[in-house]
């Protein structure tokens, strides 16, 4: 499932998209995975007619659903054991999400989903081994899957790779989270429906644009070199999504997508070519901090807005609860997660958070005020613009959230694009910093 992180993007963000939900859009596009498709859609109708599990024959539309479901199925767990294994796949077997049409369903996730994998879970049939989620009430039902024992020899012997799967084009890119219930624990967020405007058929457009750019483009990773463990991935999943959050189209809008996100920072800097030339990551510096002095109304203070008197050796702990103070609502009253081990132990949250304020009177009064979304949305308003920019120039740009990686020899002009289209965006003058 999409994870919206609660800060905004720092370079040490690498958390989005390790999870693997199904890819409903998967199917079999060589002779040879045809073959396995079509022989287990063959042996689950005859288990149907042995068993006496269907009364009438399914009407033509009905069993074209059933035919893509099996074949979605069997093509994304072929593909994820070629490139991911040994985890297994994230699915929903929940009525209510898989019999409610919506913008986001594609075809093979009905609700007739569940029935088909619990066919190709029967031991007679071993396509796929599923870990059904525990029945705790309200509690998220995903399911595990994984290949079974009969799919894995058919993939053996017909010598599948990825080249012979594909994907069907995706459904809906652009993508609204609805806000999520603070009195109940297991709620995820989930998706919220919505009628098209002007502007989601502008992000839509703007999207489309820039994912057949990089579907097109010269990407290649060498991994000689590289330090083990490899992150396994496919060059081909390049399709970008934004995902907007608090149920408007004004908060957040970050891209996730791209198997160059699913790389550790690492492997990206050390493995990645673009039209043949090595990768060089370029990073907006301060960018969270630097928004909202924009949204103030007033320029940035000098010099580097995490560095504190008092706090010189713990400037990423500090980086890490400005962060959190531009999204909570109420101020801080304990260290946020996974940042009490930057700081000293005689150090108190009260203090860190007094010394932030105290070094930006200026935006003092916009912390603690939830507006850490609305400068998520600028920020990813900023990459949009800066990947279009440089798509007019010829000059190929993958992603990171507030960074984009371009061929080492454009790195002059892309800071240039990118300090450009920040003030344009944010009213204020941005840093960019180059990663080798």
């Amino acid at each position: 499932m999409d994870q919206i992180a609660p800060l905004i993007a720092t370079p040490d963000d690498e958390d989005d998209e390790r999870d693997r939900p199904f890819n409903a859009y998967r199917f079999a596009s060589s002779d040879n995975a045809k073959g396995i498709v079509a022989e287990a859609i063959r042996l689950l109708l005859n288990y149907e007619d042995r068993f006496g599990l269907t009364r009438n024959k399914r009407r033509a539309a009905d069993q074209e659903t059933f035919d893509l479901t099996v074949d979605a199925i069997l093509s994304d767990l072929m593909h994820h054991h070629l490139v991911d294994y040994p985890e297994g796949i994230y699915v929903t077997r929940s009525n209510r999400r898989l019999g409610t049409k919506s913008r986001y369903r594609p075809r093979a996730y009905s609700k007739v989903f569940p029935r088909i994998l619990d066919l190709l879970a029967k031991p007679e049939l071993g396509y796929v081994r599923q870990d059904k989620a525990a029945p705790i009430p309200g509690a998220s039902k995903s399911t595990v899957i994984r290949p079974g024992p009969t799919l894995l020899p058919r993939m053996e012997d017909g010598g599948i790779a990825t080249d012979d799967l594909d994907e069907h084009p995706h459904g809906e890119t652009i993508i609204l989270k609805r806000l999520k219930d603070p009195g109940n624990y297991w709620d995820e967020g989930g998706l919220e429906s919505y009628a098209d405007t002007p502007d989601t058929e502008r992000y839509r457009h703007e999207l489309e644009t820039i994912n057949q750019w990089l579907a097109a483009a010269d990407l290649r990773f060498e991994p000689l070199g590289v330090p083990w463990p490899h992150t396994a991935f496919d060059i081909r999943d390049r399709r970008l999504r934004r995902i907007f959050t608090q149920a408007r189209f004004t908060s957040g809008g970050r891209m996730f997508g791209g198997f160059w996100q699913q790389l550790r920072k690492h492997e990206r800097r050390q493995g990645l070519k673009i039209a043949g030339e090595k990768a060089v990551e370029l990073d907006f510096g301060q960018v969270g901090a630097r928004i909202l002095y924009g949204m103030a109304g007033h320029l940035p203070a000098t010099g580097d807005l995490y560095q504190m008197h008092g706090y010189n050796q713990l400037r990423d702990g500090i980086k890490k609860v400005m962060s959190a103070m531009i999204f909570a609502e109420q101020r801080l009253d304990r260290f946020p997660k996974d940042t009490r081990k930057l700081f000293r132990k005689t150090d108190r949250i009260g203090e860190v958070v007094d010394a932030i304020e105290a070094k930006h009177p200026l935006i003092k009064d916009h912390f603690h005020k939830g507006l850490g979304h609305d400068a998520q949305f600028i920020e990813s308003s900023i990459l949009v613009d800066v990947l279009l920019s440089l798509r007019a120039k010829g000059i190929v740009a993958l992603p990171i959230h507030d960074a984009v990686m371009v061929p080492s020899s454009k790195v002059l002009v892309t800071k240039e694009v990118m300090l450009t289209v920040f003030n344009a965006h944010a009213h204020v003058q941005g840093t960019v910093s180059v990663e080798v």
